[in-house]
């Protein structure tokens, strides 16, 4: 059997390779420096390594000698172990593991700062009403009369621009972007700089009653907001929508050649 003579705090431990990697704690200074770099942003699991090495070698043992990264993982955890690490402290700082709990959750945190708008609807069951054939990853295009998820949000900076420079806008969408199929749109203003985002929607169903209660909401939060034309792409339910909601508009339609 081989020995491997470990040196901790100037306690030595006789230990074998097998006992140590399954045995030996791993929820040390340095792990624990993963699991805040997590709660700070940090999702990529190479920055994750780089993160560890420089905070063992620059604060947790400054000047020292640096232990072996081969046969340690105390100071020096495997890729694994970062994956693990990460995940754990991913689902220690959840408030569920359902998703849309932790949206409810976030919001109701976000929705006490002064500057954010929130309008949210929670998800509903869509199964009666989608087609047998249907794909798990299709965007559902008809709400036949119920309710799904409606998310709206809205800064007091976008509001701000939305007064200034809403006279000409821009509805966009955009398709199996995030992890769930549902269509994510964009309000657009083309400022003195650039164009900005002014105000973001989620829902549940892309139909024409779905986008017009979206735009609705935002109307009732900007009531002196009077749009004279909209860009958008050649989509039907977005059209309808807008025609709906402000009358006498002139809507542009865009198309995009490959």
């Amino acid at each position: 059997m081989t020995f491997l003579v470990v040196k901790i705090s100037a306690i030595v431990l006789p230990l074998t390779k097998l006992t140590y990697y399954t045995e030996c704690p791993k929820w040390n200074n340095a792990n624990f420096n993963a699991a805040q770099q997590v709660k700070d942003g940090v999702h990529s699991v190479a920055e994750m390594e780089r993160q560890c090495q420089s905070f063992v070698k620059d604060q947790l043992l400054a000047g020292k000698s640096l232990p072996s990264r081969i046969f340690n993982r105390r100071y020096s955890p495997t890729r694994r172990d970062m994956i693990n690490i990460m995940y754990a402290a991913r689902v220690a700082d959840m408030q569920s593991t359902v998703d849309q709990e932790n949206l409810l959750a976030k919001i109701a945190e976000w929705s006490s700062e002064p500057d954010n708008n929130f309008y949210v609807r929670p998800y509903t069951d869509a199964d009666s009403v989608t087609p047998c054939d249907a794909e798990e990853d299709d965007v559902l295009m008809h709400s036949r009369g119920q309710c799904g998820l409606l998310l709206v949000h809205q800064t007091r900076w976008q509001q701000r621009l939305l007064q200034r420079y809403g006279h000409m806008c821009l509805l966009d969408a955009t398709y199996k972007t995030t992890r769930y199929a549902v269509p994510l749109f964009f309000v657009c203003v083309r400022t003195n700089v650039d164009y900005a985002v002014v105000a973001t929607f989620v829902t549940q169903y892309e139909d024409s009653t779905s986008i017009a209660e979206a735009l609705q909401v935002l109307a009732d939060w900007n009531p002196l907001w009077t749009p004279q034309d909209f860009m958008v792409d050649f989509c039907e339910p977005e059209i309808i929508a807008l025609e709906r909601i402000f009358t006498g508009i002139v809507i542009a339609v865009t198309f995009s050649t490959l």
